[in-house]
């Protein structure tokens, strides 16, 4: 080999170990600012499945509560159709107010169709008070033309606890809630069911 040759060859490899010695200060950075936007997308990730995980749970007790007033409808449905007799909570403001307590059944004095709505409906409202925050429930008669049957609408309504503030709508809240609801509380959410008589 020629002289020439043998400092060509020399000045390759130890370039190559120059090359290979490490990680300049610059690669360190880039990796550093990759990995921590990744554990930021993470934290943002956690963040909203707390959130999504919360609103699934109050819509799944207030579905629950929709049910059971639902339930107690169809087995008085003659408290059905006394509208404000009956299990009428139209004149209610959000958040509505607990029912008042009618008089109590016996096998002494049997309740009739209004007062066994009047007992459901202050059982009903005070567990939806305990349920969900500022639980609140609507419920309204409507007679049905033949052959359709009568009906009553039942919503469920509770304000969304992880909004920024009283004022300030969430998405979709509101647009299955009675109007008057939505007036009063933005943040509001609903179930809503409809029951036949």
């Amino acid at each position: 080999m020629t002289a020439c040759r043998v400092r060509a060859l020399a000045r390759v490899t130890r370039g190559a170990r120059l090359r290979t010695a490490g990680f300049s200060l610059i690669e360190v950075l880039v990796a550093m600012f990759v990995v921590a936007m990744g554990i930021l997308a993470l934290a943002a990730l956690l963040q909203a499945s707390t959130r999504y995980t919360k609103m699934s749970e109050l819509r799944s007790s207030a579905t629950l509560l929709a049910n059971d007033i639902a339930d107690r409808i169809r087995a008085n449905p003659a408290g059905g159709e006394l509208a404000a007799g009956g299990y009428d909570l139209t004149d209610m403001a959000f958040p509505s107010p607990t029912a008042p307590v009618g008089t109590e059944c016996s096998a002494d004095a049997p309740c009739g169709p209004g007062e066994l709505a009047r007992l459901d409906l202050a059982d009903w409202t005070t567990r939806v008070h305990a349920t969900l925050p500022k639980g609140s429930g609507w419920i309204e008669f409507h007679a049905g033309k033949a052959p359709a049957p009568d009906y009553v609408d039942v919503w469920v309504g509770w304000a969304d606890p992880l909004t920024l503030g009283s004022n300030i709508s969430t998405d979709r809240s509101g647009t299955e809630c009675p109007a008057a609801w939505t007036k009063a509380e933005p943040s509001v959410r609903c179930v809503y069911l409809q029951v036949a008589l």
